[in-house]
């Protein structure tokens, strides 16, 4: 049998342990999906819920015309799950659409003045949400942890390097059918 210097971290993670990276990354994503749970538990009481509060934030925080394939960039989803959420804040009254002047095929989107106060309110709740996660946080981390998501981000932005290859993964034929 080869000698292999350690075990992978699937190996690992199988006997119930974890490496540090495996546990930070988990751990980071414990706390965005407890703080949207909270927040949509806490905006559910007002008939709201965050993704309706991410959509008309970015809409309202994105600087000039906005398409909604631009509000879909911004928050890395895909355009289809903009363009059904959109439907359901026009058709409230809270967004507008609007024809794009260079382009027939494109909408441009803007929150009305009805959207501006939801979200006013909204952000009442944000605030508080957010105050309550950070109470312990000092300020002067802030800096840090903005710095290692924007890494975090910028790195899953670029394409992996290619030493996975997914076609090459014992039984992926199967996986295909």
């Amino acid at each position: 049998m080869p000698y292999r210097k350690s075990k992978t971290s699937f190996e690992i993670y199988r006997e119930g342990g974890s490496i540090d990276s495996v546990r930070m990354l988990i751990k980071m994503v414990m706390v965005v999906r407890a703080f949207r749970n909270r927040m949509d538990e806490e905006l559910r009481k007002m008939g709201q819920g965050s993704a309706r509060m991410e959509t008309l934030g970015a809409i309202m925080n994105m600087q000039g015309a906005k398409s909604q394939s631009d509000v879909a960039k911004r928050l890395r989803v895909e355009s289809a799950t903009i363009t059904r959420m959109v439907d359901i804040l026009s058709s409230e009254g809270l967004v507008v659409r609007s024809p794009d002047p260079s382009d027939r095929r494109v909408n441009l989107l803007s929150v009305s003045p009805k959207g501006e106060e939801v979200l006013r309110e909204i952000f009442t709740v944000y605030d508080a949400v957010r105050e309550h996660i950070l109470t312990d946080l000092p300020e002067q981390e802030y800096d840090r942890l903005h710095d290692i998501f924007d890494k975090m981000l910028k790195r899953l932005d670029k394409p992996l390097d290619g030493s996975v290859k997914i076609d090459d993964l014992p039984g992926y034929d199967r996986l295909k059918k």
